[in-house]
């Protein structure tokens, strides 16, 4: 029996469709959820900020911002950096969420290209969940004798 006889003997069985149809089920909530989250952010309102500080917190850097809110006072929110490298100084366009007048979430608007990326792995990840699923649920071959 060739290798790939058994993998798709492997999928066809009861754990193979649950675990296939699992982890589609996972790749369609995520991307979901991240798609929700992209468009939930670009109704937030913007406004026009100065970088301060740039953070590195492990890996990954954070950048303070200084932005005006609508009422004239200025806020200061540390921020994921998730696109090019900002330096103190740097003008960044800043995506805030208000809440009865407070900021209940800020992110920097390049935070767009952050969700591209991580929309197209997760839509990459769906066809392959529904590929391993064709595979798992097709109909089995007869063979003839």
């Amino acid at each position: 029996m060739s290798e790939e006889g058994a993998v798709t003997r492997t999928l066809r069985s009861r754990r193979g469709r649950f675990l296939a149809g699992l982890a589609l089920a996972a790749a369609v909530a995520g991307l979901v959820f991240v798609l929700r989250s992209s468009a939930e952010q670009r109704s937030w309102e913007s406004s026009e900020g100065t970088v301060r500080e740039r953070l590195r917190s492990g890996k990954s850097f954070q950048v303070k911002v200084e932005y005006p809110l609508p009422d004239g006072s200025r806020q200061v929110a540390t921020l994921a950096e998730n696109g090019p490298a900002r330096h103190p100084g740097d003008r960044v366009t800043v995506r805030y969420d208000l809440e009865n007048g407070q900021v209940a979430d800020a992110a920097l608007a390049d935070n767009d290209q952050a969700h591209r990326v991580v929309g197209v792995m997760l839509g990459v990840v769906v066809l392959g969940g529904i590929s391993v699923n064709v595979l798992a649920w097709a109909p089995r071959r007869r063979s003839r004798t």
